[in-house]
């Protein structure tokens, strides 16, 4: 019989063809589908259109299932719990995620659903085949299901201690004391005096790599959001305040709006939609080398919801050479309040892009002392930079999976000492982290140092450790001990 797991906090089934051996899945693959509902919504199977995307012989361990169908000349893979029941269909909101082996054949397919889907109470006839369920049945989830099975996972890592301070702990927590990126702010702006200014948010919002904390970063002339060629770099909203005599502008990087595939990726999308209501103007911030997708489409749909003073911000002007051509298709996608060309990597445009913000915030007083730079503690901007050097210095099977712990940090006489555990998800990313004799980890380690000495304006002595915490983006015990939980966030 095939065997599922179920994630709550994702609202995500994992079907499993064949035992999952630890750093076996090494590739992935996007499938279109559709769920196969009974007259009561009850899900009685799912329907794969792989067609164009996997050869039959990718789907050996599947087609062996007694409760798969697999018609290869249409390329449809059909999973039925139930038989013998009339049904209709609903197609997924977002691909499904098949899990390949080094050789190219399906271990197993994760189904991700919309919050309004309420995947939870929909499991009548799948119950059956849950062998795991992850993630809480608070009595608020959406689609908990008080009747679906209670096996709870267990996170695996090695070398846990309790004791571990985890630095993104210390950040969610400062984010719940400030209570959000906004209203709460403002209860204590008459500490900051009575000067009136324009002052107020400004979402920065996008899909992933559009350069929205590079954005940032040329505002405040200095690295307060990381950065790398690889998509979703930044996981937490991240707080830029800039001043200036008639203005304070507090920027809030936020991870790119994307379709989730897992218990982080939920995270990340939930933590750049809760900046939306927070913020006094949004700056959707598209790539002005490409026409828009899909997924901007999405996108500029949930920011025009919002009813915000909205600018179009177009990036990478430096090197667009058909932004006249994809500026209309963009501009489609509104009304806009305005439309700004830049380069945030030259810094060209920022500072017209700057007037157009402050002209559409309140005004009032400042809402932060004009010392402050930026919401992340001095440690949680150095696990970001070690995560940073991971990010460029590794191939694309490890980044997504890396979670960084500030374990220690303590002065030994001139010097800082500073602890970091580079957390993964598989023991083949950790060796590759460590490389051979340990020269990559040495790299990771050199490079990082380099840029928290700058940072910090002193030397520091950076030992790095790399622990493996198995399969941590999917497991919410995992998720909260690392300081990315869902529901902290609603």
């Amino acid at each position: 019989m095939l065997e599922l797991t179920y994630d709550r906090d994702a609202r995500m089934l994992y079907t499993y063809f064949a035992d999952i051996e630890e750093g076996e899945d090494a590739t992935q693959v996007e499938v279109d589908g559709r769920y196969v509902v009974d007259a009561a919504q009850q899900i009685i199977g799912l329907q794969f259109d792989t067609a164009g995307v996997l050869l039959p012989d990718a789907l050996r361990y599947a087609v062996n299932q007694p409760e798969i169908e697999y018609d290869a000349a249409s390329g449809l893979l059909r999973i039925s719990f139930a038989r013998g029941i009339s049904a209709s269909e609903e197609p997924f909101p977002f691909p499904a995620i098949f899990d390949l082996d080094r050789n190219g054949r399906a271990l197993g397919v994760e189904v991700v659903a919309e919050p309004e889907f309420e995947l939870g109470g929909r499991l009548q006839y799948v119950e059956p085949f849950i062998t795991e369920v992850y993630g809480g049945d608070d009595e608020d989830e959406t689609d908990a299901d008080p009747d679906a099975p209670t096996t709870t996972a267990s996170p695996e890592a090695t070398d846990y201690r309790p004791d571990m301070a985890a630095s993104h702990v210390a950040a969610q927590a400062e984010a719940e004391a400030d209570g959000g990126a906004g209203a709460a702010d403002r209860n204590t702006a008459g500490a900051m005096g009575d000067e009136v200014v324009r002052a107020g948010f400004v979402a920065l919002l996008g899909k992933p790599n559009v350069g929205k904390s590079t954005l940032l970063n040329g505002y405040l002339g200095q690295k307060v959001s990381i950065v790398s060629p690889k998509p979703q770099t930044t996981r937490l909203p991240v707080r830029g305040i800039l001043n200036r005599d008639d203005a304070q502008v507090i920027f809030v990087d936020t991870p790119g709006l994307h379709t989730p595939r897992s218990g982080l990726g939920e995270f990340m999308v939930q933590a750049a939609r809760r900046a939306i209501p927070d913020s006094d103007v949004l700056c959707f911030v598209v790539d002005a080398t490409e026409p828009p997708g899909e997924l901007d489409q999405r996108i500029a749909e949930t920011i025009k919801s919002a009813r915000k003073p909205t600018i179009l911000v177009l990036n990478k002007l430096d090197v667009a050479r058909k932004a006249d051509v994809y500026l209309p298709q963009y501009r489609e996608l509104g009304p806009w309040d305005r439309e700004v060309a830049v380069s945030a990597k030259t810094t060209d445009g920022l500072p017209g892009l700057l007037d157009e913000i402050v002209q559409r915030l309140p005004e009032g007083p400042r809402l932060f002392p004009v010392d402050e730079v930026t919401n992340l503690s001095e440690r949680e901007q150095v696990a970001e930079l070690v995560r940073e050097k991971v990010l460029l210095n590794t191939s694309e099977e490890v980044p997504h999976g890396v979670a960084v712990e500030i374990e220690e940090w303590a002065e030994r006489g001139e010097r800082l000492y500073i602890r970091a555990t580079v957390n993964v998800e598989r023991d083949s990313h950790k060796g590759i982290l460590i490389g051979e004799g340990g020269k990559m980890l040495k790299k990771i380690g050199a490079a990082a140092r380099y840029e928290i000495e700058r940072l910090l304006g002193r030397q520091v002595f950076l030992d790095v450790w790399v622990k493996v915490r198995k399969d941590w983006r999917r497991d919410p015990s995992s998720l909260r001990w690392l300081g990315y939980d869902v529901k902290k966030l609603r």
